[in-house]
C-alpha cells in the first residue's frame, strides 16, 4: 500500500475506534470511574496550584434548568438511541438507589443503618422524579452524607491521636462483597480498625507515630475539605451516573469540566508521566502505560499500581488516598522538564503492603514515540541462522486530519508497518510477529487497512448499530499483499478493540496464529453528544453500536480467544469487560460474505505442544507462573492481621519467597543474585525490554517450529 493511498483511506475515515479501556479494574466506585474516563494524565499544560477552595454552601446543592435540561436530553438519547435501551421503572429506580449510596459511601462507613432505612421511602420513586426532570432527592441524600462525614473525622481525628495496641491480635475485614450497613457502634469500631490499619501501616515503612499522626490527619481532613467542595454540578455527575451506569461501563454523564477532560485526552500530543489513570476503591490505580512516556521508560511503574502520595520536586509528598481523581490528576501534571515523585504500591503486592517511592520527569509525549517498531529475533538452525522479525504496534494511530492541514509528517499505523515489513524483508526474514501486547485500540480504520496488509481484499469488521438494519461492513478494497509468509499476532488482556477487531479478522481468515492470551472483550462502539450549548457544556457519551467479526462473533464480552494460550500463568476472571457490572453480553449476528478459513487443527496442536514442552523448562515462564500464583493468592486474602509482628512476619515471608524466586530466575541466566536493597540497581538483561524480549523469544520459537511444519508438508507431498 503506498503512502498516497493509505493517507487517502485515513483522512477519509479517520474517527476513533472508541475504544481504549480506562477502566478495568472489577467493582469500582462508579462516581469516580466515570471520571477516570476523561483523566489520561499524560496531557497537560502547566503544574496548577492546589488553592484552597471555600465549602460550597447547601443552598447552592439544588437542581437548576441547566440541569433539569440535562436530565431531559439524557433520558432522550438512551431510550432511542443507545444501543440496548432499558425502560425506567420501579426495578431501575432501585438500581439507581443502590448505585447511589455505593458511589458516596463504597464502604459502609458513613451512613447507618437509621438513615438507609430513612432513605428507603424513595427507592422506588427516583425513576418518577427523573421523568420529571428533578434529582433533588440527589442532593437530599448528599446533605446527609456530608453530615455524617463531618461527625465521622472528628470520631476518625480521636482514633488518630490515640494510642493502639498493636500486639492484641484482631483483623480487619477488607471482603467488600461482606460489607453491610451498620449501626453507630459498629461503624465506630470499624473505624477505629482502619485507622489502625493505617497506622500499622506506615510503621511498617518505618515512619515515626508523630509523622504518622499528621499524614493521616492531612488525609482525612483532605477527604473531608474534598467533599465539601463538591458543587451541585459535581454531585449532579455522580447521581447521573449511577443512573447511566446501569446500562453499561461506557455509558456515562460527563459535566462541563469531565467532558473538557476527556476531549483533552485525545489529543494526538501528550505531556506528562504517561499513563492512564482510573479509580478503584479509594486508591488511584494505573490503569494502562502509553509507550514512549516516562513511565514505560523508567521501568519503575506498570498497570494496576497504586499511587497513594504525589510530590512536586524538592517539596514534600501529599497523600492522595481517597481523593477525587481529577485532584490526583492535576498533582501529578507538569511542564516537560519537571519532576514528579510517586509513592506506589505495587498491583501484584499483598493488601497492607508498604508503598514504594519513585521520581519520573514530565515530558511531551508526540504520536511518533508511539509509533511501531521493528525487531529481530535469530535462532540456529543448522549451518545458517534463521531470522524473525518482530513489529510492535502499541496502538492504532495516524495523524492524517493534521496532516490534511498541511503541516507535518504523516504517519500511521499502517503505513509504518508496511514500510517495516520491507525493511524486513530486505532482511531475508524466515517469519513475522506482530506484537500487540497492551494495545489498547484507537482508529478503527487503521486496523482495517492494517487487515489489508495480509489479506487479498475483503470484508474487516461489521458494525451494527442501535435502530433496525443499521448494519455496515468495513472493508479492505486494496488486493496487494505486503506480506504471505508464516504470521503470528501476539495479543494480551489489554489489547481491546481495534486490536481484537484485528486479531478477529486474522484469526477468522486463518491468516495468522493468534498468540498469547484471551483479550480484553470491548466490542462497543460510543457516541459523544453535548446535552447543551454555551461555556458549560456537559455531555452525554453513550453506546450506540457494537462490533463484530466477520464470521459473525462479537468481541464483547469474551474477547479474542488465542489459538496458542502461553503458558505463562492463570487466567484472571475478574479482569477486562467481563468484569464489569452491566457490560453487554457477548452475542452473535449472521456473517459477513468472505472466504473463511482456519489453520490445520494439527498445526495448531503441534505448535502448543512444542510451546508447552519448551515453556515448563523455561525459568522465564516458570518465573511468570509463580508471580501469577502470587498475584492471585493476594485475591484470595479478604482479612489482614492488626498485629503488627505477624503482620511484619507475613510481610518478610512474602517478600523472601519474592526474592527467591527472582533469584532463582537470576542463576539460570548465569547472574549474581541480590538482595532486597541491591535488586533496583541490577536489573535483568535489557532492562524494562527484558519481558518484551522474552515474549518475543518465544513468537520466534513458535515461528520457527510453524516454518518447520510447513517445510514437512512440502516434503511429504514431494515424497507422494
Amino acid at each position: 500500500m503506498t503512502t498516497k493511498s493509505a493517507l487517502k483511506r485515513a483522512t477519509s475515515n479517520a474517527e476513533p475506534c472508541s475504544s481504549t479501556p480506562l477502566i478495568e479494574v472489577n467493582k469500582l466506585r462508579k462516581a469516580l470511574s466515570i471520571m477516570a474516563v476523561s483523566s489520561l494524565i499524560a496531557f497537560s499544560t502547566a503544574h496548577p496550584c492546589l488553592a484552597e477552595v471555600k465549602e460550597v454552601p447547601e443552598s447552592e446543592l439544588t437542581m437548576t434548568k441547566d440541569l433539569s435540561f440535562d436530565i431531559h436530553k439524557t433520558l432522550y438519547y438512551l431510550r432511542y438511541l443507545h444501543y440496548s435501551p432499558k425502560n425506567l421503572n420501579d426495578d431501575y429506580s432501585s438500581k439507581i438507589f443502590d448505585g447511589y449510596l455505593k458511589i458516596l459511601d463504597p464502604n459502609k462507613l458513613y451512613f447507618n443503618k437509621s438513615d438507609i432505612k430513612g432513605f428507603e421511602k424513595y427507592r422506588d420513586k427516583i425513576d418518577d422524579f427523573l421523568m420529571q426532570r428533578d434529582a433533588e432527592i440527589a442532593f437530599d441524600i448528599f446533605k446527609v452524607f456530608r453530615k455524617r462525614l463531618e461527625q465521622r473525622t472528628k470520631t476518625i481525628k480521636e482514633f488518630i491521636e490515640s494510642d493502639f495496641n498493636f500486639g492484641v491480635d484482631e483483623e480487619l475485614n477488607i471482603d467488600r462483597d461482606s460489607y453491610v450497613w451498620k449501626s453507630e457502634s459498629e461503624i465506630n469500631n470499624e473505624w477505629r480498625k482502619r485507622i489502625k490499619n493505617d497506622t500499622l501501616q506506615q510503621l511498617m515503612a518505618e515512619t515515626p507515630i508523630d509523622e504518622v499522626r499528621a499524614n493521616l490527619l492531612s488525609r482525612y481532613n483532605r477527604q473531608r475539605d474534598v467533599i465539601f467542595q463538591l458543587k451541585g454540578e459535581e454531585v449532579f455527575e455522580w447521581f447521573m451516573n449511577s443512573y447511566t451506569s446501569e446500562y453499561g461501563p461506557h455509558t456515562t454523564y460527563m459535566s462541563h469540566v469531565t467532558a473538557e477532560n476527556f476531549n483533552i485526552s485525545m489529543s494526538l500530543s501528550l505531556q506528562g508521566i504517561g499513563a492512564a489513570l482510573n479509580t478503584d476503591e479509594d486508591y488511584t490505580v494505573v490503569n494502562r502505560i502509553i509507550k514512549g512516556g516516562p513511565a514505560e521508560k523508567s521501568g519503575a511503574i506498570k498497570a494496576q499500581d497504586k499511587i497513594v502520595a504525589v510530590g512536586q520536586d524538592g517539596e514534600d509528598m501529599v497523600n492522595v488516598i481517597g481523593w477525587r481523581l481529577n485532584d490526583v490528576v492535576q498533582m501529578i501534571r507538569g511542564n516537560k522538564g519537571t519532576k514528579v515523585k510517586l509513592d506506589v504500591v505495587s498491583g501484584d503486592a499483598a493488601p497492607g503492603t508498604p508503598p514504594s517511592r519513585i521520581e519520573l520527569v514530565r515530558d511531551i509525549i508526540q504520536l511518533e514515540d508511539q509509533a511501531a517498531k521493528l525487531s529481530y529475533v535469530d535462532i540456529p538452525e543448522g549451518k545458517r541462522t534463521a531470522k524473525y522479525a518482530v513489529i510492535s504496534i502499541p496502538s492504532f494511530y495516524s495523524n492524517a486530519r493534521q496532516v490534511g492541514l498541511g503541516g507535518g509528517k504523516y504517519v500511521a499505523t499502517t503505513h509504518d508497518v508496511a514500510k517495516l515489513i520491507k525493511e524486513a524483508q530486505a532482511e531475508g526474514i524466515d517469519g513475522l510477529a506482530l506484537d500487540l501486547r497492551g494495545n489498547g485500540g484507537g482508529y478503527l480504520n487503521e486496523a482495517v487497512s492494517l487487515t489489508g496488509l495480509f489479506i487479498d481484499q475483503g470484508p474487516v469488521v461489521q458494525i451494527v448499530g442501535s435502530r433496525p438494519n443499521q448494519r455496515s461492513v468495513e472493508k479492505d478494497l486494496d488486493s496487494n499483499i505486503a506480506y504471505d509468509g508464516p504470521l503470528v499476532v501476539m495479543i494480551d488482556r489489554y489489547s481491546a478493540s481495534a486490536s481484537e477487531i484485528f486479531a478477529g479478522a486474522m484469526q477468522d481468515y486463518g491468516r495468522a496464529l493468534i498468540v498469547g492470551e484471551r483479550s480484553f472483550g470491548k466490542g462497543t462502539v460510543q457516541r459523544p453528544e453535548p446535552l447543551r450549548g454555551g461555556d458549560r457544556k456537559s455531555t452525554i457519551k453513550f453506546t450506540n453500536a457494537q462490533f463484530f467479526r466477520i464470521s459473525g462473533s462479537s468481541t464483547q464480552h469474551k474477547g479474542v480467544i488465542p489459538d496458542l494460550k502461553l503458558n505463562s500463568g492463570q487466567e484472571d476472571p475478574e479482569f477486562g469487560e467481563r468484569a464489569y457490572d452491566n457490560a453487554l453480553p457477548w452475542t452473535q449476528t449472521q456473517a459477513a460474505d468472505y472466504k473463511p478459513s482456519t489453520l490445520p487443527s494439527d498445526l495448531v496442536a503441534s505448535l502448543t505442544a512444542k510451546h508447552l514442552n519448551r515453556s515448563e523448562r523455561s525459568p522465564a515462564f516458570e518465573f511468570l507462573r509463580r508471580n501469577s500464583e502470587r498475584v492471585f493468592a493476594n485475591k484470595e486474602i479478604k482479612s489482614i492481621s492488626l498485629n503488627l509482628s505477624t503482620r511484619k512476619a507475613e510481610r518478610d515471608t512474602r517478600e523472601a519467597r519474592a526474592l527467591k524466586e527472582l533469584n532463582d530466575y537470576r542463576r539460570a541466566l548465569g547472574l549474581e543474585t541480590v538482595t532486597s536493597e541491591t535488586r533496583k540497581d541490577n536489573p535483568l538483561p535489557g532492562e524494562e525490554e527484558h519481558w518484551n524480549n522474552v515474549y518475543h523469544e518465544e513468537a520466534a520459537r513458535i515461528l520457527h517450529d510453524y516454518r518447520k511444519y510447513n517445510a514437512s508438508l512440502v516434503t511429504k507431498r514431494t515424497e507422494k
